[in-house]
């Protein structure tokens, strides 16, 4: 089986766990877990139990939102519970909701990610043997003096991944992080032209091989023998991510501008009717993979010559949770071994 990735999402904890367990006995690589309406961490802790073998990603950890020191502690903690299967996946959110629903600055995220990741890296790994941390940047002014962590780690370290969207994002994942985590919205044109662009960049700037690094990029994914079902599915995700200005790079590549303006108005007017109806078919086929499985499959492949790993999501906004359940079957009966 080629590797690939599942988005988690569902009704309930419990019922994210038995598609975790589906995915997990279906061969999957991993299993990941957003952080909107839910904290990462947590579902991700439950997963961990009714689960052995696959790997765990948070997609993403808001990095901004919390501090390294709590950032690295729930990571450790994770990955004990876990036993060792932890990916720890790291974004910096928008400007607009870390400030105005969390409350914080957002600042110039590159320089800021770049001091939180090697922070979360200096703490995870020496907060255990009384080794002193002081630590002075633009962002964070640190001194762990007088503390210890009583509790070894499980391993030795674990593998950072850091989201974006931005070719100056794109590039810093590549200089210190150990993989990159494409967003829903990085069309296979972006992949090649953006993405990996940047991606080789990073990794000059960093003397890293390429083997060293894993790339990976989210991809709505909505399998049905009705397609046109599968295509109005997909469609009402690839409006609310329309909405995010932050994600506008991938929708101006490809000439979407007028497009994403009438989705953003529709938003902001509350009329999700019109909102999603704004998206046409080019713009789900460019930032989606919408047919039969065999179809389904084939595109997925063209994604593989790109990135390593596809991390499969069923279209899950605006439509209901029986409706999303259907979706996420036929990625495991198709993917699935």
């Amino acid at each position: 089986m080629k590797p690939v990735g599942l988005i988690l999402d569902a009704n309930s904890i419990s019922d994210l766990t038995v598609l975790a367990k589906k995915a997990e006995d279906a061969n999957f690589d991993s299993v990941w877990a957003t952080e909107l309406y839910r904290t990462t961490f947590q579902q991700l802790s439950a997963v961990a139990n009714s689960t052995h073998n696959i790997k765990l990603g948070t997609a993403v950890a808001l990095a901004f939102v919390r501090s390294p020191l709590i950032t690295s502690l729930t990571a450790l903690d994770l990955d004990e519970i876990s036993n060792g299967r932890l990916i720890l996946g790291l974004g910096t959110g928008a400007k607009r909701t870390n400030e105005m629903w969390h409350g914080i600055n957002h600042g110039k995220p590159v320089t800021r990610i770049k001091e939180c990741i090697e922070l979360i890296r200096l703490l995870s790994s020496g907060v255990h043997n009384g080794s002193d941390l002081s630590f002075e940047g633009e962002y964070y002014n640190i001194s762990t003096k007088g503390y210890h962590r009583a509790f070894k780690p499980i391993r030795e370290s674990f593998p950072i991944y850091l989201a974006g969207v931005g070719s100056n994002m794109i590039s810093a994942s590549a200089e210190v992080a150990d993989g990159y985590l494409g967003h829903v919205v990085c069309s296979l044109k972006y992949i090649k032209e953006v993405v990996n662009r940047s991606i080789l960049s990073g990794l000059e700037r960093s003397s890293r091989p390429r083997k060293d690094f894993k790339s990976c990029s989210i991809i709505t994914c909505a399998i049905s023998e009705n397609k046109k079902d599968a295509l109005e599915a997909a469609r009402a995700t690839i409006a609310f991510y329309a909405t995010v200005r932050t994600y506008e790079p991938p929708f101006k590549l490809h000439g979407f501008q007028e497009h994403t303006e009438r989705v953003r108005d529709a938003f902001f007017k509350r009329d999700i009717k019109t909102m999603v109806n704004s998206v046409t078919d080019e713009m789900v086929h460019t930032f989606a993979v919408v047919g039969t499985p065999s179809e389904c499959v084939k595109k997925i492949d063209e994604y593989r010559d790109y990135i390593d790993l596809p991390i499969l999501s069923a279209p899950h906004y605006y439509i209901d949770f029986e409706e999303v359940k259907r979706y996420q079957d036929a990625i495991i009966d198709t993917f699935g071994q």
